[in-house]
């Protein structure tokens, strides 16, 4: 009985021992993906639809912003 228990004992902490080994090297991998990310960019919305696009791909005319050439050329909606 006791060689059972001793067993059972040693599967267990494998066990637990891979799985946090498992949990380190995921972390890992999640904080390398984090700082590799693109930085954040202010967002904007067209004057025309509402679309939310980031500013550096927005046109601008005036104060306005617009998603595309044509909704540009139509102008705030009203």
């Amino acid at each position: 009985m006791g060689r059972i228990l001793f067993f059972l004992l040693l599967a267990v902490a494998a066990y637990v021992v891979w799985k946090w080994l498992q949990r380190a090297s995921t972390g890992r991998t999640t904080d390398q993906r984090r700082s590799s990310a693109a930085p954040a960019q202010a967002m904007v919305s067209c004057a025309h639809c509402g679309l939310h696009l980031p500013r550096s791909d927005a046109l601008v005319a005036g104060d306005r912003y617009f998603c595309s050439d044509e909704h540009r050329r139509l102008g705030a909606s009203v």
